[in-house]
């Protein structure tokens, strides 16, 4: 139950940094319901956008939603005040409210006990790591700009190159612990691998967020073993700003934390004039919906 309110969550939490490319005005603060959920949060802010007003929050862990810690937006509900008063890193506490299909904080206050940005992996000066920025993510219908990475051979690939073809895109790293993350991605993506060969047409980019560890040479060999064609199935790694800069483009967060790599679960499929033509956040996608929107985008 836990995961799958994580997913949920994690969905909508990024949706919101998909559509923050575009102009929103303020929404009034909502009335939850009877049957609303509260938790309590804090953590550290990272962004704050008044406007919407929203607040990006590097948190820890959410007793009773999440076992681990994330840094995503939260529409963020109090007086224009605090609002206005609240500046990147603050440590704040305040209230998570998941009330159906909307969820936002409140309750919004200073606290020096939040917890701490979370470190970097092992070995890993704090200084030399770089994470995407939130809320910069491409809208469905417009164009991914494009962008370099090296895939398992070594081989330089550009998004452009695949101009004329659906793609998907996704998001992992080789030592990934959880089995029903970065594993069942890839498993996924090897049944999607099989249908577009049996039909001839489509590619697929699994980029990695960890880029320090996942060198094409690692990549190569997490590639075979999952039987991927380097023709048609490129994994890609490159330098930590190029991954990131890629990652925000889609939406997808991602940091380090006691040697694991938090990060958002995303697939995307990007048509063949290179435009998001749809995107998926969590676990909640098959094979059978991406195969669906690259046919649908091939035929577009």
């Amino acid at each position: 139950m836990i995961r799958r309110t994580l997913a949920a969550l994690l969905a909508l939490l990024l949706g919101v940094s998909l559509s923050g490319c575009r102009p929103a005005e303020p929404a009034p603060a909502p009335e939850a319901t009877a049957a609303a959920k509260r938790y309590p949060i804090s953590g550290v802010i990272r962004a704050v956008d008044a406007a919407k007003p929203e607040v990006t929050l590097e948190h820890g862990p959410i007793e009773g939603l999440m076992e681990g810690g994330m840094t995503m937006p939260f529409p963020a509900h109090a007086d224009a005040a605090v609002i206005g008063g609240l500046r990147v890193g603050d440590r704040i506490a305040a209230t998570l409210v998941m009330d159906g299909d909307r969820y936002w904080i409140e309750g919004i206050r200073p606290d020096s006990a939040a917890a701490p940005a979370p470190p970097a992996a092992a070995g890993t000066p704090s200084a030399e790591v770089v994470t995407p920025r939130p809320n910069r993510g491409t809208a469905v219908g417009d164009a991914i700009p494009d962008f370099t990475l090296t895939d398992q051979t070594g081989g330089a690939v550009r998004l452009s190159q695949f101009a004329g073809e659906p793609v998907a895109v996704t998001f992992l790293y080789t030592r990934c612990p959880v089995a029903t993350a970065c594993p069942m991605t890839t498993a996924k993506f090897s049944k999607l691998d099989a249908m577009l060969k049996e039909k001839g047409f489509g590619e697929l980019l699994t980029i990695t967020v960890d880029p320090e560890h996942d060198t094409p040479a690692v990549l190569a060999d997490y590639a075979k073993r999952a039987g991927a064609d380097p023709k048609r199935w490129r994994f890609l790694t490159g330098n930590p700003k190029a991954v990131a800069d890629v990652a925000e483009r889609f939406g997808v967060l991602y940091y380090p934390d006691h040697g694991q790599i938090v990060h958002a679960q995303a697939v995307a499929v990007v048509d063949p004039r290179g435009r998001l033509a749809n995107i998926y956040y969590g676990e909640g996608w098959e094979p059978e919906h991406i195969f669906r929107d690259m046919e649908k985008a091939r035929k577009g």
